[in-house]
């Protein structure tokens, strides 16, 4: 089984989102995790679930996870939210970073459109997954 690790700082929205949304529609042999460089102490946003919702998805984590460099090490490519340069050494490499804007501040319209950007980007990357 090979992983998609999703990295946010707080693994609490955009990288929540992104690993429900792949793992939704992941092809066989692969899977998505998400943790946070900074998630220590954190709780899920209660939005994220309720943007899922709306598309019948829901987000299967408790609580945060934070990113170790084993989760670095098994991952196959790692999907990091402006925060490459705090993850643990090995993430360079196989990395690419979507500049997708965090939940703070925003409105119900915005963070739809947080959502559908991340559909897009996940749809792009199970595209471009090797067979």
């Amino acid at each position: 089984m090979r992983t998609i690790l999703f990295v946010c700082v707080e693994n609490s929205f955009r990288s929540i989102m992104s690993e429900a949304l792949f793992n939704a529609h992941a092809p066989p042999g692969w899977r998505a995790a998400s943790a946070g460089v900074d998630a220590v102490g954190k709780a899920i946003n209660p939005i994220a679930n309720t943007l899922l919702e709306e598309i019948g998805l829901r987000v299967k984590k408790r609580h945060p996870e934070q990113v170790t460099p084993e989760m670095i090490q098994k991952a196959w490519r790692v999907v990091t939210f402006g925060c490459l340069d705090r993850c643990p050494a090995g993430a360079a490499g196989k990395s690419e970073d979507w500049p997708v804007p965090g939940s703070p501040g925003k409105t119900e319209a915005q963070l739809r459109g947080i959502r559908l950007d991340l559909e897009n980007r996940v749809f792009d990357l199970i595209r471009r997954l090797p067979e």
